[in-house]
C-alpha cells in the first residue's frame, strides 16, 4: 500500500497546494486560467509533439487499445442516458450525464499517473486518449447540449458532430499530434536544439497541470442538483473502468486481439479518472452548469480513493 500511496499521494497533493494556495489567496483565480492556458497551448502540445516525433509509428497507436477505449467510453454514455431517461431526467440534465459520464480528465491528471506507473507508454495512451476524447466524446455530447438551443433546429446532428469535430483540428494539441506523427511516419530528426526545449517544456507540464487543477476547483459554484452530480461523478469513477474491463475480459474469452503488456491495465487505469475539467464550461446552454462543477469537485476528491483502490488492484 506505501508503494502505492508514493504514486497517488504526490499527485493529489500538487493538487491540494494549488487549491489551498489559491484559497489562501497567494494565487488568484485569474492566475490559474494563465496557467491552464501554458499547459493547454505550449507545455501540452510541445509533450505531444516530442513523443510522437521521437518514436517509431507502430509505437504510437495499438489499434485494439483504441477500440476498446471507444467501445468503453459509449457502453459507459449508452448506460447513463438510458439510466436517466428511465428516472424521467429531461434532455438537459442527460446531456451532461452523457458527456461528463465517459470522458476522463487525461491531460491534467491521467498522463502525471501514466508517467508515474508506465513511463515508456505514458506519451501514447495520452496521445490515443486524447484522439478519442476530442473527436468523438465531446462532439457527441455536445451536440446533444447544442440541440437544446432552439436555434439548432433544423440542424441535422450529423452536421453538428462535422462542426465540432472541425474546431477540434484548431486545437493547439491536435496539430501538435498531427505534426508528430508526420515526424514520425517519415522519420524525420528533430534538430538537437530544438529537441532538448521540448524536453523541457515537456517536464512543465505535469506539475503545471495538477497545481492547475486545484486552484481551478476554488471558486466553482458550489450549488447545483447534488444528486446528479454524485450520480454522474460514480458513473465516471466506477462504472466506467469496470464496463472497461468487462469489454476486456470479452475480447480475452473470445481470442480476440487484446492491448499488449501494460497497454491492458492502462486502459483501465485511464477510463478511472475523474471527470474532466472543462466540464463546467462545456455545460454551459445545457442550464446545468452547477451540476456540472459539482461533478468536477465530487470526482476529483473521490479519485484519491478510488485510484489508490485501483492503482492495488492492478499490481
Amino acid at each position: 500500500m506505501l508503494a502505492i500511496l508514493s504514486i497517488t499521494f504526490p499527485i493529489f497533493a500538487l493538487i491540494g497546494l494549488g487549491y489551498l494556495l489559491t484559497s489562501l489567496k497567494v494565487f488568484e483565480s485569474r492566475d490559474m486560467a494563465v496557467l491552464g492556458k501554458f499547459v493547454i497551448l505550449i507545455a501540452l502540445p510541445a509533450l505531444l509533439f516530442h513523443a510522437t516525433a521521437t518514436r517509431s509509428f507502430s509505437s504510437l497507436v495499438d489499434p485494439t487499445f483504441l477500440l476498446l477505449l471507444v467501445l468503453a467510453a459509449f457502453t459507459t454514455q449508452a448506460l447513463m442516458w438510458t439510466a436517466l431517461r428511465l428516472r424521467g431526467v429531461g434532455p438537459g440534465r442527460r446531456a451532461i450525464g452523457v458527456l461528463g459520464a465517459a470522458t476522463p480528465n487525461s491531460a491534467f491528471l491521467a498522463f502525471p499517473i501514466m508517467q508515474m506507473v508506465y513511463p515508456d507508454q505514458a506519451p501514447s495512451i495520452l496521445a490515443m486518449c486524447l484522439l478519442v476524447e476530442n473527436f468523438l466524446l465531446q462532439p457527441f455530447g455536445l451536440t446533444l447540449i447544442e440541440a437544446l438551443n432552439p436555434r439548432a433546429a433544423g440542424t441535422s446532428a450529423l452536421r453538428q458532430i462535422g462542426q465540432v469535430a472541425l474546431s477540434v483540428l484548431k486545437r493547439p494539441f491536435i496539430i501538435a499530434i498531427i505534426l508528430g506523427t508526420v515526424f514520425s511516419v517519415f522519420a524525420l530528426p528533430l534538430p538537437t536544439g530544438l529537441e532538448r526545449a521540448l524536453d523541457l517544456l515537456s517536464r512543465a507540464a505535469s506539475p503545471v497541470a495538477l497545481f492547475f487543477i486545484g486552484g481551478s476547483l476554488v471558486g466553482l459554484p458550489m450549488k447545483g442538483n447534488l444528486g446528479l452530480a454524485g450520480a454522474i461523478a460514480a458513473c465516471k469513477l466506477l462504472l466506467h473502468p469496470t464496463i472497461a474491463f468487462a469489454w476486456l475480459s470479452l475480447f480475452t474469452l473470445l481470442a480476440l486481439p487484446v492491448p499488449p503488456g501494460n497497454l491492458a491495465p492502462a486502459l483501465i487505469l485511464s477510463t478511472a479518472m475523474p471527470v474532466f475539467g472543462i466540464f463546467p464550461i462545456l455545460a454551459q446552454g445545457s442550464g446545468h452548469e452547477g451540476a456540472a462543477a459539482l461533478t468536477v469537485t465530487i470526482s476529483t476528491a473521490a479519485a484519491f480513493i478510488t485510484l489508490t483502490t485501483l492503482l492495488g488492484i492492478l499490481a
